[in-house]
């Protein structure tokens, strides 16, 4: 078997890719639930690789987990503005990350922005132990906390 290799991405080719890949996969889209995807992608591939999907750190904000650079540029851009963005860097992933991803985002794809919100604020979740339980808001997430939690909760 071969070890899994990669480095981090760029956090707005991420960005554009999820939103092309959620296009393709039907699933509905807005700018919270689209943070909420890229850190559910983070974490799986994080639980499942031990590498960082992202070149960018997720923060404690109040809704949840958000990559604050992707959040700006999203805000900016909108959606539309990303969609059928040339992403090399996210298509040149190994095969295995890249079904990881899809798997991902057709399991949470499900769910809507408050739900995917609401999931991420569970108690002992990253973005709990970051936060202290939303106190403290704006903190960097733990990547360690980030892969055992979805590895204990997620990737089953």
């Amino acid at each position: 078997m071969t070890e899994t290799k990669f480095t981090p991405i760029d956090s707005l080719q991420v960005l554009a890719f999820i939103i092309n890949r959620c296009e393709k996969l039907g699933i509905d889209i807005n700018i919270t639930k689209l943070q909420k995807l890229m850190y559910c992608c983070y974490g799986t591939v994080l639980g499942k690789f031990g590498l960082r999907l992202i070149d960018e750190h997720p923060s404690a904000w109040q809704y949840g987990p958000v990559f604050p650079e992707a959040l700006r540029a999203i805000q900016f851009f909108r959606i539309d503005g990303f969609k059928g963005t040339n992403t090399p860097e996210a298509n040149d992933l190994p095969s295995e990350v890249l079904s990881v991803i899809d798997e991902t985002l057709a399991n949470f794809g499900k769910f809507s922005a408050k739900q995917l919100s609401d999931w991420t604020h569970i108690a002992g979740s990253p973005w709990y132990k970051a936060s202290d339980g939303g106190i403290f808001l704006y903190r960097t997430l733990s990547d360690e906390h980030i892969k055992n939690y979805f590895k204990a909760n997620v990737l089953l």
